[in-house]
């Protein structure tokens, strides 16, 4: 199955680490939002969309991105990282995947550092190794070609070890 990961990650770099081992594992193609177009979709089965939770919502150019998508019968999966353990906006982007003719075959959340001011130290260190390997684990299943929709490690998950 012909992957591509699409993903914007700032700050500490959080997202791109949960991309990167996603992609080892896939043997697929990863690329920053801002360095890949949206008519290059055609030529994958599979496309992964992450990026950090920014105001309980992906980063806004996960969004443009997918505006300007055609319309497409593709398999996607999303992934995030988020210091506040917070996804509350997550219908924007399964609303707007949806639209665009994709079926959601996967979700992936994990824990990242992030802390402005002294706030979430309580994700100080993430993603970890074990956030790693769920993430190795998920991407793995995705591999499997499930039937039914994968969620996995949720943000209801919030007992993580440290």
């Amino acid at each position: 199955m012909k992957t591509l990961i699409i993903y914007k990650s700032v700050h500490k770099m959080n997202t791109a680490k949960i991309a990167e081992v996603m992609a080892l594992v896939m043997n697929a193609d990863i690329a920053k939002v801002e360095d890949v177009r949206p008519e290059v979709l055609a030529k994958y089965d599979l496309i992964g969309f992450g990026s950090g939770i920014y105001a309980s919502k992906l980063h806004k150019k996960i969004f443009k991105f997918i505006r300007k998508m055609l319309r497409t019968d593709k398999k996607v999966f999303i992934f995030c990282t988020s210091g506040s353990g917070e996804f509350k906006k997550k219908e924007l982007i399964t609303e707007m995947l949806t639209l665009k003719g994709c079926t959601i075959i996967g979700e992936f959340y994990c824990p990242g550092e992030f802390s402005p001011f002294g706030f979430n130290m309580d994700k100080k260190g993430h993603p970890d190794e074990n956030d790693l390997e769920r993430a190795r684990v998920f991407a793995k299943i995705l591999l499997e070609n499930r039937q039914e929709p994968l969620r996995s490690a949720t943000m209801e998950d919030k007992q993580h070890k440290k």
